[in-house]
């Protein structure tokens, strides 16, 4: 019999494999799970040099697999100005501070804001930003990365002016003189996007340990990086850039955090698909196997787009980024090559066009693909039952339900909110759910979405009784789609996702009883240790 290195004991640990089992010890060796189950069983796993440590009655979980997050822009927010619920004056006084660092001609770089936080709904103006920042082009992303508010200064080196079309799946919001406001949503905001320095190996590495931080504290152990060097969606991708420094910080044991990434369609994905997935690198630290595809935008900047006008903007339907046949292209070319594909789709017209470009591609194939979706948000009834029978993954962001629902009706209607984060249809339908939360978007602590999974309510406890309650998930159901099937969805369930006999040891300690603390606790649990190859990497 092996002797463990290490045997954790006195635990409330939820294993999360598919019989629900419940287990007191893990026995941990060479990184991996030896042994799950009793107190006293796991003793005879222990040696001499067995390090034996007391969880003194904490609740253990699988490690939390974060499925949709950018690092990189996580990376961002320690030098650019933060916009996250702020007034607009609150944040034009803080643009105004930032550009007294700056040179003439360097650019002051923010993101998070929006107008839904505002007395004020309308959008901004570059007027606003002249005002505290002339000499210096100024680009504020909007929190859901589809918009972009810039100064004067901005739209002269991007060439914009009030002549200029609005691109394929993106707008330059004008006044009603026609006169451009500084406003640019989704293809529209690449004019500026291509124009900001890019990033080095070296300061991506140099931000990399600082991300992993912020994850560990929250009991993530993988995260799944949406489009690698994803800045804004219609930007420049920089993943070369992230890959290398991922994998110079992995040869170089500066970052433990594990890592599934999809490359957005271009030059650097076309070399992977020469070369193939690289699967399991660094101690299965490193997995870079699938495309990340933008099909339209977000309901925020009214760019998702939609079979009928917007409620709150008649004769506007959104922004679809391609034609069917371009998308078929991208989503073959990644199917032939065999890489995953997932595309971003929120609006209903969207999500009906990645559903047909899907069953052209899959219907028949004997290729195990997990077609993914991004958000999957205002779909309609049959596109929830063809997905389903394509056996596809929904990488739905549960805390989305909370920041959006004060908007949603006003954008939507009534008519269309039935399809709204139906997380129940999707599930009995044969979808599988993914969770994650798109952070820095919104907040990556995982406790919180999951307190919005199980309650359908805001952070605030409301609605009481929560919204379209026959949505909501159990509490297992929740837990597993940030573990064994957050693993699926990466086609890594045989290795993570459940705390199993030969799986890898990442798990993490929590301050309550996920499964029997009071629903409203669920969103306060925080994180007493996060486990990595049974090292802990993380202690509150």
């Amino acid at each position: 019999m092996k002797v463990a290195d290490k045997v954790f004991f006195n635990g409330n640990i939820y294993t999360m494999n598919n019989d629900y089992y419940h287990a007191e010890a893990i026995a941990v060796k060479d990184q991996k799970i030896l042994f799950v189950g009793s107190n006293e069983d796991s003793k005879q796993y222990a040696g001499e040099k067995t390090e034996m440590i007391d969880l003194k009655g904490e609740t253990v979980i699988p490690g939390i697999i974060e499925n949709h997050t950018h690092l990189l822009i996580a990376g961002e927010l320690e030098t650019q100005v933060l916009a996250f619920n702020k007034t607009k004056e609150q944040i034009l006084a803080e643009v105004a501070e930032a550009a007294k660092t700056k040179k003439p001609g360097e650019w002051v770089l923010g993101r998070g804001w929006s107008q839904e936080d505002w007395d004020d709904k309308a959008f901004p103006t570059r007027e606003d930003l002249d005002k505290v920042c002339p000499d210096n082009p100024v680009v504020m992303y909007r929190v859901c990365m589809h918009c972009l508010w810039v100064n004067t200064k901005a739209l002269e080196l991007a060439g914009i002016t009030d002549d200029t079309k609005d691109p394929l799946g993106g707008e330059i919001i004008r006044d009603e003189k026609g006169v451009a406001t500084g406003v640019l949503t989704d293809a529209a905001t690449q004019a500026v996007d291509k124009i900001i320095p890019p990033y080095t190996v070296d300061n991506v590495m140099h931000m990399l340990p600082l991300i992993e931080k912020t994850y560990l504290k929250n009991g993530i152990t993988t995260v799944v990086d949406l489009g690698a060097g994803f800045l804004s969606p219609a930007g420049p991708a920089q993943g070369d850039t992230m890959i290398k420094a991922l994998k110079k910080s992995y040869e170089e044991d500066k970052v433990k955090l594990r890592s599934y990434v999809y490359v957005r369609p271009g030059e650097l994905l076309d070399e992977y698909y020469k070369n193939g997935p690289e699967i399991g690198l660094y101690d299965d630290r490193l997995t870079v196997r699938g495309q990340k595809i933008f099909a339209d935008g977000t309901l925020g900047a009214r760019s998702a787009w939609l079979l009928e006008d917007y409620s709150d903007r008649p004769g506007h339907k959104g922004n679809n980024r391609m034609s069917s046949e371009e998308l078929e292209s991208l989503v073959k070319k990644a199917y032939d090559a065999g890489f995953q594909t997932t595309i971003h789709g929120i609006g209903d017209a969207t999500l009906k066009q990645i559903v047909d470009v899907y069953e052209k591609i899959y219907t028949d194939s004997n290729k195990d693909c997990r077609p993914r979706i991004e958000h999957f948000m205002i779909a309609r009834d049959q596109e929830f039952e063809r997905f389903g029978k394509l056996k596809g993954i929904a990488s739905m962001q549960f805390v989305e339900l909370s920041s959006d629902l004060g908007m949603l009706e006003e954008r939507i209607g009534k008519g269309r909110i039935h399809g709204a984060y139906a997380w129940r249809k999707a599930l009995n339908l044969g979808i599988k759910i993914v969770a994650g939360t798109d952070y820095p978007v919104d907040s990556v602590n995982p406790f919180e979405s999951l307190y919005y999974a199980v309650s359908r309510c805001t952070i605030k406890e409301e609605p009481i009784g929560g919204y379209n309650p026959q949505e909501a998930l159990t509490r297992y159901e929740a837990l597993r789609a940030y573990t064994l099937d957050g693993a699926y969805g990466c086609f890594e369930e045989n290795i993570k996702g459940s705390i199993e006999e030969g799986k890898l040891a990442d798990f993490a300690v929590i301050d309550h009883d996920y499964m029997n603390c009071n629903i409203s606790e669920i969103k306060d649990i925080k994180v007493l240790k996060t486990i990595i190859g049974g090292e802990t990497i993380y202690e509150a």
